[in-house]
């Protein structure tokens, strides 16, 4: 996937019988029940055993903005001059979509219609805190295509197959990401925690055929790590999307960690509206 445009282009995915396109292999039956190449799936789709991590870091404000034209989306800056993105990791072991591996670039901002972030250090972490700030999902590979239909279909996600690795031992968790051959990120943190995570709610926001959507999911488990700062990810030379991420300002330390060891989560179905529209009011409320 050598494109960088933020409207994730789709291509057909790969399937033992042939190259499937989404849209022609999956069907809504109702807000709560779609069929996916076959398979009946209703919402909220819950996973049930998984293992995942994150990083935090502070990435240019300009190149974000650039990033994020086209969505109706603003950065949240943590300084001025400085917004946030998360690369992530997961391990997805028992549930509805299948056994698969995941890896993600994340981008929190404000919707059209949210109050912006006003003192930019404190807003931020107390929104990320409260499980408040909204995620926008700008990549989203995957190592399986039962998931890659679902993903997109339902939420919107911006997935595609590729080669996602991820390991978890008893004192670190890793994940390498690799796209046509070629490195994007690879990543670890430590995961020798054994406090429990509480259920937090964690929306994400995803764009496709002209609509934005906005997805509550909500996640919790055993196992939590969190630590400040980190070990510096390496980043690839080559692709696309790794001399973005240079261009964001990587490598470099993360801002902090988090992993979860025995995970769990929930995703409901998802609010859409036009982009460049507010989402409802009850989900803006707070």
């Amino acid at each position: 996937m050598q494109t960088l445009d933020v409207i994730f282009e789709e291509h057909d995915v790969p399937s033992q019988h042939g190259p499937q396109n989404t849209d022609q292999c999956c069907q809504k039956v109702s807000a709560e029940h779609f069929v996916i190449d076959g398979q009946d799936i209703s919402l909220p789709v819950r996973i049930d055993e998984a293992s995942m991590m994150m990083h935090f870091y502070t990435v240019k404000t300009a190149v974000v903005r650039r990033i994020l034209a086209d969505t109706g989306f603003t950065p949240v800056e943590l300084f001025p001059g400085r917004a946030l993105m998360q690369l992530i990791g997961v391990d997805y072991r028992r549930n509805d979509l299948g056994d698969y591996n995941e890896a993600a670039i994340l981008f929190p901002v404000t919707t059209p219609g949210q109050a912006p972030v006003r003192v930019p250090l404190l807003g931020a972490l107390s929104r990320m805190a409260s499980g408040k700030l909204d995620n926008f999902v700008y990549r989203m590979p995957v190592d399986q295509p039962f998931t890659t239909h679902a993903g997109r279909f339902i939420w919107g996600f911006p997935k595609w197959v590729s080669k996602v690795d991820f390991e978890l031992d008893d004192k670190r968790v890793r994940t390498r990401f690799e796209d046509d051959g070629e490195l994007i990120f690879d990543i670890n943190a430590a995961a020798n925690g054994r406090r429990k995570m509480p259920e937090q709610e964690a929306p994400s926001l995803t764009v496709r055929h002209g609509r934005a959507s906005r997805i509550v999911g909500s996640t919790w488990g055993e196992g939590f790590t969190f630590k400040l700062g980190g070990k510096k990810p390496e980043i690839g030379n080559s692709h696309p999307l790794a001399k973005l991420l240079r261009e964001l300002g990587l490598p470099k330390r993360p801002l902090c960690t988090l992993s979860v060891r025995d995970g769990k989560m929930k995703f409901p179905g998802a609010e859409e509206v036009a982009i460049g529209q507010a989402f409802s009011a009850e989900q803006q409320a707070g």
